[in-house]
């Protein structure tokens, strides 16, 4: 009964040791209850992977144009906040720091348009001049060509347009128009339609038609008032209203038939 009681005893001994072993650590095995991913039977937790702090991310380099518009509004700024002290507290030295900082972007303006001139000069593609002189003999010029074209583009537009012509017999600003559009069918051989308005006559157009609702589609407004008028599709094309010259409606008439928008300026 004793060596039983012994026996028992080393045996609880035996596991208290091994397992103040295995709490202790000095387990020099791996555990079977240790995640294992090469084991098909385990499934381990995951880790959450934690987003990055965008406080220590790299800051992104600015471009050249923003930190130039950052110190131009800077500049803006100063420049904004001195005149506003200048103005509500006049003293000499409020006006002269005002001064001062004005005359420093007068400086910077000076360069960059001494330094916009050297490049349009360099570049003849970049030059307004060039499509639109400002200078007197080249204006001359230019006008003279684009009478040319005017004049030349005319016999070809007679073709396919005319001009209507809206009026009143007792307009006087109609009765001075009506020569200008007489030479102008003359000279060109465009086709004058003259609408009285009132049912009257001008000495040019002595057999005018009658306003038949002619004057309601074209939205006339004002007499007198002139309109081309495409005599294959019917297209109408407002000229404008008012006494015009000769001159006045052949180039309006070129620009609005033989140009596109923006192509002349």
């Amino acid at each position: 009964m004793r060596k039983e009681w012994l026996a028992m005893m080393t045996g609880c001994l035996l596991v208290s040791s091994s397992w103040a072993t295995v709490i202790s650590g000095g387990i020099d095995y791996p555990s079977i209850w240790a995640c294992e991913e090469a084991k098909f039977h385990w499934y381990c937790d995951v880790e959450p992977e934690l987003a990055p702090d965008p406080t220590k991310l790299g800051a992104k380099a600015k471009t050249r144009e923003e930190v130039a518009l950052e110190e131009l509004e800077r500049l803006r700024k100063a420049l904004e906040a001195k005149r506003a002290l200048a103005l509500m507290q006049p003293s000499p030295e409020n006006l002269k720091a005002y001064i001062t900082a004005q005359e420093a972007l007068m400086d910077r303006a000076s360069v960059f348009s001494d330094v916009w001139r050297r490049v349009i000069w360099a570049n003849p593609d970049l030059n307004y001049q060039l499509r639109n002189p400002v200078n007197n003999a080249a204006i001359q010029v230019r006008d003279v060509e684009r009478t040319q074209k005017e004049r030349a583009s005319m016999k070809e537009i007679a073709r396919e347009w005319g001009v209507f012509f809206v009026f009143r017999s007792d307009c006087p600003y109609c009765h001075r128009m009506a020569p200008a559009l007489k030479l102008l069918a003359d000279t060109y051989g465009i086709t004058v339609f003259p609408i009285s308005l009132d049912g009257g006559v001008l000495p040019d157009f002595p057999s005018p038609a009658r306003d038949n609702g002619m004057a309601r589609v074209l939205d006339v407004k004002q007499v007198p008032y002139v309109a081309l008028g495409n005599i294959k599709d019917h297209r109408l094309i407002p000229l404008g209203s008012g006494v015009l010259s000769v001159q006045d409606i052949v180039e309006r008439i070129y620009i609005l038939t033989q140009t596109r928008p923006g192509e002349l300026y």
